[in-house]
C-alpha cells in the first residue's frame, strides 16, 4: 500500500495538522492515524506525504477480494446484516481496502448503525482521500443523524472531488431541503436525475420537495418521470418505487381536489355533447345497483324511453370527484354507441336460452367439481348461472372501457387525476372480488380463469396509463393467466390504433374467442333510429329493473329476476320426469296445481313444500313452479301456464338434450 497525500489537504482530513507544522511531527501524526493498516512509514518529500505500508500476502488479497464479491451480493439481495459479517472478514485479511470500508459503512447504515458506520467512513477516507463517494457516503450518514450542515459540508467536498455526480448532487439537495434551502435542493434534485436519469433516489427527492411546497402538478411530473427513466439497481432501491407509489396517489388526490370544478364543468360538457350526438337527453340518478357495479348507462334506444338513463351505485357511493369520472365514463359509453349508430353498425350484447344452455354445458364439470362447497346441489349451479351473466358482462365491458378510458384520458385532462384515483378505486374491488381464497373456493376454475384474465388486461392498461406509477397487475403476474392478460393487452393496443365507430364489437368477438366463450353469447341488431324520430318499435324491448323488495307469488318481476335458478330446477325436473311414466308425471303436475291454489311463495329458498307423488323430498316454492311448468309441457303443452318461465325452460331443456347427447 502507498497513499500520496498532498500536505495542502491534511487539514481537511486531521483537523489541526497542516503544512506549517514540521516534518518529523506530521509523520508521526499520520503514523498514529493510519495505525490500523499495521506496519507503515512515512515519507515526506516536496509538499507530499507518502504512507507505505507492506501490501497484504496474495493470497489473502485474493480472498479478500472473493469475500468482498459475497458481500456485495449479500447488500443487494438485502440481507445487510450478513454483509457486513463478510466486510469485516474483508478487512480482516485486507485491511487497506478503502472500497471496503465504504461499502461495509452502507451495509450499517442500512441497519441503522450510523456511529459504525461514521467511523468505517472515516478509515476509508483516511486510506483513499479523493474518493468522492466515501464522502457522498459520510454526507448521508450526517443527514440520518440529523446534522444537515456537516452533510452538506461533505457533499461539497464529494463535488470538489467528482464534479457533477448525481450522488453528491442528490446528498447535496436533501441537506438543503433539511436547512431550508428549498429552490436550491429542487434545483440540485433536478441536476442529479438530468445527469442520470435512472437514479431513482433523485426523482424521489425532487417530488417530495415539490409536495411539501404545495405543488401538486409538479410533482405528479416529477413522479412520472421517475417511472419512465428510474430503475432499481437491487433490493436497497424498492422502498424507493414503493414511497413513490403512496406519493403519487397523494399528488393525484391533492390535484383531483384542485380540479373538481373544473372536472364538473367537463362533465356538464360531455353531457351536452352527448345529448346532442345521440338525439335524448340523460338523467343520472343514483340507485341500487347489482352487486360490482359501480356505474351503468341505460340507452334510451335500448329501452323504449325518450331519455338515457346513467345510474351510480346507492349502496356504497364514492366520493363526489370520483362519481364525476363514473359519470364521464358512463357519458361516453353512450357517446360510443351514439357513434356507432350514426354509421349503422350498432348491435346488441345480448344472450339467450341458447346461449346460457352452451355456457352451462362448458361448466358441467366445473359445478360438480364446487358441488360439495354448498348446502344445496341447485345452489351451486344457481350461482354458476348468475357468474355466467357476469362473465359475459366482463368480457363485453373490459375491450370497452379500456377504450372509453383511453379517450376519456386523451380529451378531458381535467379529469385525469380524478380518472387515475377511480381507476384505481376500481382495480383494487375488481382484485378483491378474484382473488379471495374464499371466491377462489367456490368459482368454477373456467370462469375463475377468464375473470383473471380480463381483471389482468384493465389492470395493465391502467398500469400503463399511469406511465407505470401504478402496479395494479402485480397480483395477477404470478397467476397462469398473466400471460393470457399480455396478449390481450398487445392485441387491444393493435386494434385501437385502427379503431373506427362500432370496430369495439368485432373486439369482444376476437377476446372472447381466445378465451373460449365466444358460444356463450350472441348480438341482436340495432332495429334503427330512435323512438324520439317517430319509431316507436317494440324491439329492443323495455327493460324494467326487477323490483327485489317485493315478496310473495304475485310479482312476475321477481320470478324474472330467479331465472337463473329456475333454470337448474328445470333441468331437475326433466330429469325426473325422464325416468317417470306420462300417469306418474300427470299426477304430480296436478298436485303441484293443487297446491299452487293457494299460493306458492316463489320469493323464499326455504323448503317448506311437500309431495305425495315424491315422498321423503322438500321443496322451495320455486321448484314446485317449476314441476309445474315443465309437466304441463308434457301433460298439456298448448296450455298457457301463466307463468314467465318459457326462457329458462328452454335453456334447460337444451342442456339437458346435450348432457342426453341429443343436442
Amino acid at each position: 500500500m502507498q497513499l500520496a497525500i498532498p500536505l495542502k489537504h491534511l487539514g481537511f482530513l486531521l483537523p489541526g495538522l497542516d503544512d506549517s507544522l514540521p516534518p518529523a511531527e506530521i509523520a508521526a501524526r499520520l503514523h498514529a492515524h493510519f495505525a490500523f493498516a499495521g506496519d507503515i512509514t512515512v515519507t515526506i518529500t516536496e509538499g507530499v506525504a507518502y504512507v507505505t505500508g507492506d501490501e497484504a500476502a496474495l493470497a489473502k488479497r485474493d480472498e479478500a477480494a472473493r469475500l468482498a464479491e459475497r458481500a456485495a451480493k449479500r447488500a443487494r439481495d438485502g440481507d445487510f446484516a450478513r454483509a457486513v459479517e463478510l466486510y469485516e472478514r474483508v478487512l480482516q485479511l485486507h485491511p487497506t481496502l478503502a472500497t471496503a470500508h465504504r461499502e461495509l459503512a452502507m451495509s450499517l447504515m442500512e441497519l441503522g448503525s450510523l456511529d459504525a458506520a461514521k467511523d468505517a467512513l472515516i478509515d476509508a477516507i483516511k486510506l483513499a482521500p479523493d474518493d468522492a463517494w466515501s464522502f457522498v457516503v459520510l454526507g448521508n450518514v450526517y443527514a440520518r443523524l440529523a446534522q444537515p450542515a456537516l452533510a452538506k459540508r461533505f457533499q461539497l467536498r464529494a463535488l470538489e472531488l467528482k464534479l457533477g455526480d448525481a450522488w453528491a448532487l442528490n446528498g447535496l439537495a436533501a441537506a438543503e431541503m433539511a436547512l431550508g434551502e428549498t429552490d436550491a435542493g429542487i434545483a440540485h434534485f433536478a441536476e442529479a436525475t438530468r445527469l442520470h436519469p435512472t437514479f431513482a433516489n433523485a426523482w424521489l427527492g425532487k417530488a417530495i420537495a415539490e409536495h411539501n411546497a404545495g405543488r401538486p402538478a409538479d410533482t405528479d411530473l416529477t413522479l412520472r418521470g421517475l417511472f419512465a427513466h428510474a430503475r432499481a439497481a437491487d433490493t436497497r432501491d424498492r422502498p424507493v418505487f414503493t414511497q413513490a407509489r403512496l406519493l403519487f396517489v397523494e399528488a393525484q388526490t391533492a390535484l383531483a381536489a384542485q380540479q373538481e370544478s373544473d372536472a364538473f364543468k367537463t362533465t356538464q360538457a360531455l353531457r351536452a355533447e352527448v345529448e346532442t350526438i345521440s338525439g335524448h337527453a340523460v338523467d343520472i340518478v343514483e340507485e341500487k345497483l347489482p352487486a360490482g357495479i359501480a356505474g351503468r348507462a341505460q340507452m334510451a334506444w335500448k329501452h323504449g324511453r325518450a331519455r338515457h338513463r346513467i345510474s351510480i351505485c346507492l349502496q356504497a357511493p364514492p366520493p363526489q370527484s370520483l362519481a364525476l369520472h363514473l359519470q364521464c365514463h358512463e357519458l361516453t359509453h353512450i357517446q360510443l354507441e351514439a357513434e356507432a349508430r350514426a354509421v349503422g353498425l350498432n348491435r346488441f350484447f345480448a344472450t339467450d336460452p341458447a346461449t346460457q344452455a352452451a355456457a352451462l354445458a362448458d361448466l358441467a364439470p366445473d359445478i360438480r367439481r364446487i358441488t360439495k362447497h354448498f348446502p344445496r346441489a341447485d345452489a351451486a349451479a344457481e350461482l354458476a348461472t348468475e357468474l355466467i351473466a357476469g362473465t359475459c358482462g366482463l368480457a363485453f365491458n373490459v375491450p370497452l372501457d379500456i377504450l372509453i378510458e383511453r379517450r376519456l384520458h386523451a380529451t378531458r385532462p381535467a379529469l385525469r387525476a380524478i380518472q387515475l384515483l377511480s381507476l384505481q378505486r376500481l382495480a383494487r374491488e375488481a382484485a378483491d372480488a378474484t382473488l379471495r381464497p374464499e371466491i377462489r373456493k367456490i368459482t368454477p376454475p373456467k370462469i375463475l380463469r377468464i375473470a383473471c384474465a380480463l381483471n389482468g388486461l384493465a389492470a395493465l392498461f391502467l398500469d400503463d396509463l399511469s406511465g407505470g406509477a401504478t402496479d395494479t397487475f402485480v397480483p395477477y403476474a404470478a397467476l397462469d393467466t398473466a400471460d393470457t392478460s399480455r396478449r390481450l393487452w398487445t392485441r387491444w393496443q393493435e386494434l385501437a390504433a385502427a379503431w373506427t365507430p362500432a370496430a369495439e364489437y368485432t373486439w369482444v368477438d376476437e377476446f372472447a374467442d381466445l378465451l373460449g366463450i365466444r358460444v356463450w353469447f350472441t348480438w341482436k341488431p340495432d332495429p334503427g333510429p330512435s323512438a324520439t324520430s317517430g319509431d316507436t318499435a317494440d324491439f329492443p324491448p323495455r327493460v324494467k329493473e326487477p323490483d327485489l323488495t317485493l315478496e310473495g307469488t304475485t310479482n312476475p318481476e321477481l320470478l324474472r329476476a330467479k331465472h337463473p335458478a329456475a333454470v337448474w330446477f328445470l333441468l331437475d325436473a326433466l330429469k325426473r320426469f325422464a325416468a317417470m311414466s306420462t300417469p306418474q308425471i300427470h299426477a304430480l303436475t296436478l298436485e303441484v296445481a293443487r297446491v299452487g291454489q293457494e299460493g306458492l311463495d316463489y320469493a323464499s329458498a326455504d323448503k317448506k313444500y311437500t309431495l305425495r307423488a315424491l315422498p321423503g323430498e322438500q321443496f322451495s316454492g320455486l321448484q314446485l313452479m317449476c314441476f309445474m311448468f315443465a309437466g304441463f309441457k308434457r301433460i298439456a303443452p298448448d296450455m298457457d301456464a301463466k307463468m314467465d318461465l318459457e326462457e329458462p325452460f328452454l335453456a334447460a331443456l337444451q342442456l339437458f338434450n346435450q348432457q342426453r347427447g341429443e343436442g
